[in-house]
């Protein structure tokens, strides 16, 4: 139903107004009214809060629980989300449920919403800062906020840098750094990892070929274990993976996607060197030899699929990121390469090349972003860090 208002602080404007019936109970729904400036917008709008009505976006009063109306938000987006990322706001909306209980959707304010925020810090004993858990909570709280803001609140309770202005600089925790490699190290690393696979039969290729690639591509773990054979391209004249799935170790299966990417999204990754590319073009030959001795398939043409394990095999399941990040920890132990207490891990090698990228002569960062699958601002703020051979020359240079 659209009426123009004749008075009040919409005087002029169009309401749009819908009365769904429930097909269950019979009973009229209730729905946030709107306005809209124009017929022709009014009209417009009228269509989409039926289209959503009948997608199932029943947007709750402000008189609804939170708790429960929260619970719903997530159940609804379950299909169209990765477990891992399900999983996460799940655990948000059972914290919301023991925490906020009966709470009205109108009672919840920023200054509430700051409470939970130090209450949860203190009873978890948890750290503040990008990327932990508070963090997640809150980032939860304002995204389903913000579909309600304008419709059933006036603003949002979750400001935006809700981090700075809920929390004093001094409580901000560092957290843990990622270990960046040298140079040097990282032809250390690449050396013996070529020794291991000269010295080792094919089932154990898997995991020390899986480093040589993320040595040279940054690939997230789950990119580099859902690698098909086919996804080895050439583009414009330089070997590279043409990539658009990833691997998913808690769900067990494969994603569908790249990550924060739609359907059907694919990306080409740095380019790699051509004794790489011959190698992983032995390995092919190699494991299909391999699998056809063990009388073992390989259907999906799965690059790192388990040969240690034929019933995992047969199941085209491929090796797992402890047993990458065990390869790593060892080869680095041999090689006396101490993390200290950075966290040394498959993302060390993303974060290494992100920050060589960042730091190389005549790079674009919007190249650089684009093949490491990541948006330029998130490129910038989470994976540059200070380049370990620049700094070594910057201090050289200034003591000159």
């Amino acid at each position: 139903m659209i009426k123009k208002m004749q008075t009040g602080k919409h005087k002029g404007e169009f309401q749009v107004r819908i009365q769904p019936v429930n097909k269950i109970t019979g009973r009229r729904e209730s729905w946030p009214v709107q306005y809209a400036k124009t017929r022709r917008t009014a009209t417009t709008l009228e269509r989409k809060m039926w289209a959503d009505y009948e997608n199932g976006l029943n947007l709750a009063d402000g008189n609804s629980i939170f708790a429960v109306e929260f619970r719903k938000y997530v159940e609804k987006r379950k299909g169209a989300v990765s477990p891992v990322t399900y999983r996460d706001w799940n655990n948000s909306a059972l914290e919301f449920e023991r925490y906020f209980k009966d709470t009205k959707i109108n009672d919840i304010s920023s200054a509430v919403v700051e409470r939970f925020a130090h209450d949860f810090i203190k009873k978890h004993k948890a750290t503040v800062g990008r990327a932990t858990v508070i963090d997640h909570r809150l980032t939860h709280m304002r995204n389903y906020f913000k579909e309600l803001e304008g419709k059933v609140i006036k603003e949002n309770p979750v400001p935006e840098q809700f981090l700075t202005k809920f929390f004093r600089k001094n409580e901000f925790s560092v957290g843990q750094r990622r270990y960046l490699f040298t140079t040097d190290e990282l032809d250390a690393i690449k050396s013996e990892i070529r020794l291991g696979l000269d010295s080792t039969t094919i089932s154990n290729w898997g995991t020390r070929l899986a480093l040589w690639i993320d040595l040279e591509t940054g690939m997230r773990p789950g990119e580099i274990q859902a690698l098909r054979f086919s996804n080895l391209v050439i583009n414009d004249g330089y070997p590279t993976f043409k990539i658009n799935d990833s691997w998913s170790d808690y769900a067990k299966k494969f994603n569908g996607t790249l990550k924060a990417r739609p359907q059907g999204y694919y990306r080409y990754c740095l380019p790699i060197s051509q004794s790489l590319d011959d190698f992983v073009k032995v390995y092919q030959e190699e494991q299909v030899t391999f699998l056809k001795q063990h009388d073992l398939k390989n259907p999906l043409d799965l690059m790192f699929l388990n040969l240690h394990d034929y019933k995992t095999c047969a199941n085209n399941i491929p090796i797992t990121q402890q047993s990458m990040n065990q390869m790593l920890r060892k080869i680095c132990s041999k090689l006396g390469i101490n993390s200290g207490e950075d966290q040394l891990s498959m993302y060390s090698f993303r974060h290494t090349l992100c920050t060589k990228l960042a730091n190389k002569p005549g790079i674009s960062y919007p190249w650089a972003s684009e093949r490491m699958g990541n948006s330029l601002s998130i490129f910038m703020r989470i994976y540059v860090k200070s380049d370990r051979d620049i700094n070594k020359t910057m201090m050289d240079n200034w003591m000159m």
